[in-house]
């Protein structure tokens, strides 16, 4: 069983400049954690594990960010699906992981 968050949020931004906005993210350093193996695998879909610094016993999760214009915005999916044994999510990080990104992506739009 795995534990999966996803959260969608419009943006009025081309999704081409949103697809920058989402690279430069996954560049920038945290403060808990790290983005790690990050691919762009579509030219809508980016894929990156998070790993947790400093904490060796919180396992690493995965991380899903795809996006599609509809009308005149850019619509953004996060979605964390942690590893198969994981069975909660007692300390909601998966939500707060999703919460700090879209955080750090509304500073660019």
């Amino acid at each position: 069983m795995t534990v999966k968050r996803e959260v969608v949020e419009s943006f009025e931004v081309p999704s081409n400049e949103i697809s920058g906005f989402i690279e430069k993210v996954l560049t920038e350093k945290q403060k808990f954690y790290s983005f790690t193996k990050t691919i762009r695998s579509a030219d809508d879909c980016f894929e990156t594990v998070i790993k947790p610094i400093g904490w060796p016993f919180i396992l690493s999760t995965k991380m899903n960010i795809t996006f599609n214009e509809v009308e005149n915005a850019t619509e953004v999916v996060i979605q964390t699906i942690s590893q198969k044994w994981v069975f909660n999510d007692s300390f909601n990080m998966y939500n707060g992981y999703i919460n700090k990104f879209l955080e750090s992506l509304r500073k660019y739009s």
